[in-house]
């Protein structure tokens, strides 16, 4: 079975998934739309259909990964899609992680010293970030839902984790594919260098909490809202990647990591001394 090789697995799930985005792409741009905003709502309604027929069909019944499921429940159920409780727990970690980001983009806005709080940076026509919740939901089941867990049946867990977030990452220089120039080629290999920061610590978030719900929040929230709160006004490419890179990506991250890994020893304590006193 496909499930026994995982890393053939991986090359399989990122090649069909890259095929696609292209034919949802084309056929996007063979409808006519009346204007931009129609424009990329059909995109990502396009793109939504063709990933939830990758996701829920070819990967469960047709792949058999990240392992051979009888039900449409159970897969969805084995990914951890369907897990979201406690809830209050998973919410407390979603909304402390989230809070972490914002705190650190604001410190890195206020340093550079020209903030400004302004809504349209984050909605349309200026960006369409807001309407597409399409890469937050499907990266999300793809590299922490049946990557991770594909991974975590062959190899540790420290193992896993960096495993697929270095395939998260690097699967982001595909994106050269639609633009190659220095500028373009210096921010794709920054987002490769990000991406994998954060595959580690949303895929940390679906081990603690056993749930992928806080990792598509917060990659939702990522994508959407990063640049209302760190903006950096200025023309050259290498001072805002060093910005982001510090203060909306790594610095926010390990702190994120050593965070959840607090509440989650403290939480662990409490529940062994509830047992003990019983």
């Amino acid at each position: 079975m496909l499930s026994d090789k995982p890393i053939l697995s991986i090359l399989f799930l990122i090649a069909t998934n890259l095929i696609i985005l292209v034919v949802a792409n084309a056929i996007s741009l063979l409808i006519p739309a009346i204007n931009q905003i129609a424009s990329q709502v059909i995109q990502i309604i396009i793109k939504f259909l063709f990933w939830c027929i990758l996701v829920f069909v070819i990967v469960p019944f047709g792949y058999r990964l990240p392992k051979k499921y009888e039900t449409f429940r159970g897969y969805v159920g084995g990914i951890r899609l369907t897990t979201y409780k406690p809830f209050s727990r998973i919410l407390f970690y979603t909304i402390s992680c989230y809070c972490i980001f914002v705190i650190f983009q604001l410190i890195g806005s206020l340093i550079y010293g020209q903030y400004e709080f302004n809504i349209s940076r984050v909605i349309p026509p200026q960006t369409f970030a807001l309407l597409d919740f399409n890469a937050g939901l499907f990266e999300e089941i793809m590299f922490r839902g049946i990557i991770l867990t594909l991974l975590l049946s062959h190899f540790t867990e420290k193992k896993s984790l960096w495993i697929s977030a270095l395939f998260f990452g690097v699967v982001h220089y595909a994106n050269l594919l639609e633009e190659f120039n220095y500028e373009f080629i210096l921010y794709t290999t920054a987002q490769v260098a990000w991406a994998i920061g954060m595959g580690l610590l949303w895929g940390y978030l679906v081990i603690k909490t056993n749930s992928l719900v806080p990792g598509i929040i917060l990659h939702y929230l990522s994508n959407a809202l990063d640049s209302l709160w760190l903006y950096i006004p200025t023309s050259s490419i290498e001072i805002a990647l060093i910005y982001k890179l510090s203060f909306a990506k790594f610095i926010p991250i390990i702190i994120s990591i050593l965070w959840i890994a607090f509440i989650s020893n403290r939480s662990k304590k409490a529940n062994s001394n509830s047992f003990h006193k019983f």
